[in-house]
């Protein structure tokens, strides 16, 4: 029961970071920073997944746990190292304000970017469904407030 658990919460992620990479590509931006990451959290947080969405999420998640029983090879362990450089950019981008900031959303009118920015409008008073989007809407609060962003 845990594994199943922990494939959702890993399919729920995995679609938002989906969700902000289509952020950074619709932005202005060079680089993907804390700002999409926690847009897309937030956008996953209170737009529900489509059918389509939660299969894909859920293969990717099942694909990524099945991967995790297997040996990986030089090549992915390369990429993985790659992966990590480019997490801690963006917490570098996260860190480098002291000074409290308000999140940012792009200009895009895309169905994505205008959704996104009707969900950081009513993220404040936005009441999960659930226990499981009560710790996602916590966890995002928390970041939120540890990197001196406010919503």
């Amino acid at each position: 029961m845990d594994n199943k658990l922990l494939q959702i919460i890993l399919a729920n992620t995995i679609s938002a970071t989906n969700i902000s990479k289509i952020l950074f590509e619709h932005s202005d931006s060079d680089i993907l920073t804390g700002d999409h990451i926690i847009c897309g959290l937030i956008y996953r947080l209170m737009t529900p997944m489509t059918n389509e969405e939660i299969t894909e999420s859920l293969n990717e998640s099942n694909n990524l746990f099945n991967d995790e029983y297997n040996s990986s090879s030089e090549e992915e362990e390369e990429e993985e190292e790659e992966e990590e450089e480019d997490v801690i950019e963006i917490i570098d981008d996260i860190n480098k304000s002291s000074i409290s900031q308000k999140i940012k959303s792009n200009n895009c009118n895309c169905e994505i970017c205008v959704q996104t920015r009707i969900c950081l409008h009513n993220f404040n008073q936005y009441i999960p469904k659930d226990e499981l989007g009560d710790k996602f809407k916590s966890s995002i609060l928390e970041t939120c407030n540890k990197y001196n962003r406010y919503i």
